[in-house]
């Protein structure tokens, strides 16, 4: 699906529609661009790795970061939206209290993603390899770290930006005084 059909999408669409598209674009592409990055930074010549090493340094912590924040997603987050949605005259009663506490949480694990995003960006120059680091493979670990750079700029756009907020609307128009959610 290209971009401009998305936001199409996601202007009208449900939210169980918005999440399907995230995970099913952004969710799934995260997941094989991290496990290809992966992949070719340990195919580095150890000489390579050795100079690459901040490199693989951020590169370790941003898939420790985004790995179980996708998951969170996944199997707590946007089950529970689809099942407000779904029945808002009975919202599930939730672990967490009311859903700015969980959606707070992604907001902060997205800042952190988005720090590293821009420590990659400034130790890569914008991930152009420099003339004495042109090296094939260096040049596709660049490439690969580019592609999920701004496929992670617009998967946060989309949750921060449309999903969180009319989950957040839904939620207070559906029950303005929450009182079916515990307090945790």
């Amino acid at each position: 699906m290209n971009t401009t059909q998305y936001e199409d999408v996601s202007e009208q669409c449900s939210l169980a529609e918005l999440i399907e598209n995230i995970e099913q674009i952004h969710h799934r592409f995260t997941r094989d661009q991290l496990q290809r990055i992966k992949l070719l930074i340990h195919g580095l010549e150890p000489s390579k790795q050795i100079e690459a090493s901040e490199l693989i340094a951020y590169f370790d912590a941003l898939n420790a970061d985004l790995v179980p924040h996708l998951l969170k997603e996944e199997h707590i987050l946007f089950p529970y939206i689809v099942a407000m949605e779904t029945d808002s005259r009975s919202p599930p009663v939730s672990c967490f209290g009311r859903i700015t506490n969980p959606i707070r949480m992604m907001q902060i694990e997205h800042a952190s993603v988005k720090s590293l995003q821009e420590k990659f960006r400034k130790m890569t120059s914008d991930y152009a390899a420099t003339h004495s680091q042109h090296d094939g493979h260096l040049t596709e670990i660049y490439a690969a770290l580019t592609e999920l750079d701004h496929d992670l700029m617009q998967h946060m756009h989309w949750e921060d930006d449309v999903l969180f907020p009319r989950a957040m609307e839904m939620e207070m128009q559906d029950n303005p005084s929450n009182i079916n959610h515990s307090q945790s």
